[in-house]
């Protein structure tokens, strides 16, 4: 046992412990630590420095740390053994790997860029050193030398990096907790002792990290540094992804669910005809229809939104509140009774405006009337009201300018301030304004909206691709066919990312902000499921109608048929694509650089006589060509037809 072990002890319930025995615990003094002594923990303990978030080095690790990586190579190696294509599973596997990684990076940077324009750094400059008691001297040190056994010295403005057990406060001693879900101004004492299950934040003889001294001064001793701190503790915890996350992950199981049924129903079919399915195949439809990087492109987008947004001067402070402003059906502004506003009707976007008023029920109901919407009483149970207005899931906007206001912001959705509030408000708020000005609010919500509809857009994609596939290989199974796992792996693997992630680059459309706000409550609703299910049933009719008009029960055609159906797969994949983009696909250059690599591709896989070996095609004529492109068109006019 080294000198100093008893200092990684730290998960003793400190706030229930008096001040002599945290004290004798950490082996310290009121006085601080000697200079030698706080050297000799520093570096026992290391450098007190939260930890980075993502470094590059995790990032390339990641995939070699998800198990699914080694099923998926003792597969690839087993199929290529016994003879199969399990080099392409490979190749796959690999390549999403990388786009996953590059995704993940992008954000780390993208996440890095709009740290650095946050308003809050403009306000104030954290500090780099803090006040400390050494050999019973006071002197300042930097923020990274502190130890556990240190003694702080705090004032007003301060916000401490560590954890600390109080053990001298003024009078007047505030402190905001907002950074970490508390009251905004909390008063604290250092003679206090609290049950050992007392919540964290209601323990007032505490202060935590990311906290900030509002008023008064205080005395304290270092119980927690680093990445032990109760604000890291919190940040692990903290749930990181908004609804639509939830619902992509929600998909994602349904989805390993269908996968399997599939494959079982296509295994019984098979054993029916007294056939053995290929073990290829069946890995090739799990890999090219299993929701590759959906979770990591829906962070991507986010933070692309909060990017977007702060160009124009506005913070959203997490990539959540993109998510949450898209759905808010209500904002209710807190005002004066003698303020002048001025307002955009949103009314067709299926918003309304309702507010709180500081005055009496009377004089909102004429305010009301001036005003021409709904307004109530700051001064009548607010929370209730805002409660009220959040049946049936209607998420509610409030835009707030007072500390007071902290806890109706908390009730709603969207918190909302500007940056002339105070730095409370801005911490419970999670979107800050440039300036108080309503007109602000479009911008905000047509970025939300954009954001949704992305990757709403880029999910039916994919997922309507998905379920084709899936059927595809059922109905070939059930025929006595087997469908090339090659063509498999292109289509749902390669071909769909590549046309599916232009979607995501596409800017906000003007359009958004006069559609119902009910189109962006949820991905998973059922006109969502009635244009999945008619893509999937066109393509399917598509394919199987050219097939069998080629083929005819005659085997000599079964190779122009077959080669007809992936060319009529491949382009249905495509002409999808077209009809789902929001703008007009020569204005999406990505996305028109995808469609004209599918469709080199395609002719390739067909045309070329050693491509057409790998992937079980023949050469095609012109006509044959133009009857499969022709029938691929089909998917583009069903969906054309809903829009109308």
């Amino acid at each position: 046992m080294t000198k100093f072990d008893f200092l990684t002890d730290i998960q003793k319930p400190w706030h229930s412990m008096d001040v002599d025995q945290v004290l004798a615990a950490l082996e310290s003094s009121a006085e601080g630590l000697t200079y030698v002594n706080a050297r000799q923990r520093l570096r026992y303990l290391g450098a007190n420095k939260p930890p980075r978030s993502r470094p590059i080095s995790k990032i390339l690790l990641q995939p070699w740390l998800d198990p699914l990586t080694y099923l998926l190579i003792g597969a690839a190696v087993y199929l290529q053994w016994n003879g199969a294509e399990g080099w392409a599973l490979i190749l796959v596997g690999g390549l999403h790997g990388v786009v996953g990684i590059c995704l993940s990076i992008w954000s780390v940077k993208i996440k890095e860029k709009v740290s650095l324009d946050r308003p809050s750094r403009r306000q104030q400059e954290e500090a780099s050193s803090v006040k400390v008691l050494r050999d019973r001297d006071e002197m300042e040190v930097p923020l990274r030398d502190l130890v556990i056994g240190d003694v702080v010295l705090l004032g007003q403005g301060d916000r401490p990096n560590v954890d600390l057990r109080l053990l001298e406060a003024s009078e007047d001693l505030l402190v905001n907790q907002s950074n970490l879900g508390g009251e905004a101004i909390c008063p604290k004492q250092a003679e206090l002792t609290f049950e050992e299950k007392t919540p964290v934040l209601e323990c007032r003889n505490m202060l935590y990290a990311g906290t900030e001294i509002s008023a008064g001064t205080a005395k304290g001793l270092v119980i927690a540094t680093s990445r032990f701190t109760q604000e890291q503790a919190a940040f692990i915890a903290e749930k990181p992804f908004s609804v639509i996350h939830g619902e992509f992950r929600q998909l994602r199981q349904v989805w390993i669910g269908l996968l399997l049924l599939v494959t079982i129903m296509a295994i019984a079919l098979a054993w029916q005809r007294g056939i053995v399915i290929n073990a290829m195949t069946a890995a090739a439809l799990i890999v090219s229809t299993y929701p590759q990087n959906l979770l990591r492109m829906a962070t991507q987008v986010q933070l692309m939104g909060m990017r977007e947004l702060a160009k124009q001067r506005i913070w959203a402070r997490f990539p959540t509140v993109l998510d949450a402003i898209a759905r808010v059906k209500t904002i209710v502004p807190i005002v004066e009774s003698d303020v002048v506003l001025s307002f955009d009707n949103l009314s067709r976007a299926g918003i309304a405006w309702r507010g709180l008023i500081r005055a009496s029920e009377d004089d909102a109901q004429a305010f009301s009337q001036v005003i021409g919407f709904e307004v109530h009483s700051y001064f009548d149970a607010p929370q209730e009201r805002i409660r009220q207005w959040q049946i049936d899931k209607n998420a509610v906007a409030v835009i707030a300018n007072d500390v007071e206001d902290i806890a109706i912001l908390r009730a709603a959705d969207v918190g909302i301030c500007d940056r002339t509030c105070r730095k409370e408000l801005q911490d419970s708020s999670g979107l800050i304004l440039p300036k108080e000005d309503f007109h602000y609010l479009p911008i905000a919500i047509l970025e939300g909206r954009a954001t949704f509809d992305r990757l709403q857009r880029t999910a039916l994609l994919t997922v309507a691709s998905s379920l084709s596939l899936a059927i595809l290989t059922l109905i070939d199974t059930a025929a006595g066919f087997a469908m090339p796992p090659l063509q498999l792996l292109w289509i749902g693997a390669i071909a769909m990312p590549i046309l599916a992630f232009p979607l995501v680059l596409e800017p906000p459309h003007e359009s958004l902000l006069l559609q119902p706000v009910h189109r962006f409550q949820t991905v998973l609703r059922r006109s969502n499921y009635l244009r999945i299910s008619l893509a999937a049933i066109a393509t399917i009719t598509s394919i199987s109608i050219v097939f069998w008009m080629k083929y005819q029960g005659q085997a000599a055609m079964l190779s122009q048929a077959r080669s007809m159906a992936f060319v009529t797969l491949g382009f249905s994949q495509i002409f999808h694509a077209c009809v789902i983009a929001r703008h007009n696909i020569f204005s999406n250059v990505p996305l028109l650089l995808g469609i004209s690599l599918i469709a080199v591709f395609q002719i390739i896989f067909v045309q070329v006589p050693w491509c057409g070996e790998l992937m079980a095609t023949v050469p095609l004529t012109s006509l044959e060509w133009a009857i499969a492109i022709l029938s691929a068109t089909s998917v583009f006019w069903v969906l054309e037809l809903i829009k109308t």
